[in-house]
């Protein structure tokens, strides 16, 4: 699924098994509003976000106090997205034939002035509690773009990872893509993050 925007690159190494892509910046995507500006700087601090490959691969992870089962909730939300990942324009969920299924998401990217609009369709495969898988079908802003977020056990409560590479189309968003990759990433697993945090508290 997306959640992030990404670019540049020709092998991917470590998403889901996928070979060929390597990348940049996600979209799918820092306003924290169910926190305070000391919590936000905690919550910026227990997030880890690093470029993969000599491109522009991206890898993000946290450890998040909640259970698997909400964490997965919060990350299969494809129709609220838009609600707590600011990037996020829109994100709908789509069946397709077969049982196959799709999120078509519009999103912005934003590095100092430039800001690029950003339109993807992803068919997601998923592995219930442990995994969403996602490629972009639709071609429009990207010649290749693939993706995984990951569930797994971790003292405290769950982690989380992200990774994403991608080749946009545009020569403008090659070039900007590693800024664009780490800022854009860091700040959408941060509110995801704290979308985990706030359903638990609420859970409570």
């Amino acid at each position: 699924m997306i959640h992030g925007w990404a670019s540049a690159g020709r092998s991917g190494r470590r998403v889901g098994g996928h070979e060929g892509a390597r990348a940049c910046a996600p979209i799918l995507l820092l306003v924290l509003l169910a926190f305070g500006p000391a919590q936000a700087r905690t919550e910026e601090r227990a997030i880890a976000v690093d470029n993969v490959g000599a491109d522009c691969g991206v890898h993000g992870t946290f450890v998040v106090g909640v259970p698997a089962k909400l964490a997965w909730e919060v990350l299969t939300d494809y129709d609220g997205l838009s609600r707590f990942v600011t990037s996020m324009h829109s994100s709908r969920l789509e069946e397709g034939d077969s049982g196959r299924r799709f999120v078509r998401q519009e999103a912005v990217a934003k590095v100092f002035f430039v800001r690029r609009r950003m339109r993807v369709l992803l068919e997601i495969q998923e592995d219930p509690l442990h995994r969403v898988g996602f490629r972009d079908v639709l071609g429009k802003d990207f010649r290749s773009y693939i993706g995984e977020w990951k569930l797994s056990d971790a003292p405290g409560g769950t982690r989380v990872e992200y990774q994403l590479v991608a080749l946009p189309r545009a020569a403008a968003a090659r070039v900007l893509c590693r800024g664009l990759l780490v800022g854009t990433a860091h700040d959408l697993l941060v509110q995801v993050r704290a979308e985990m945090l706030k359903r638990a508290a609420k859970a409570r």
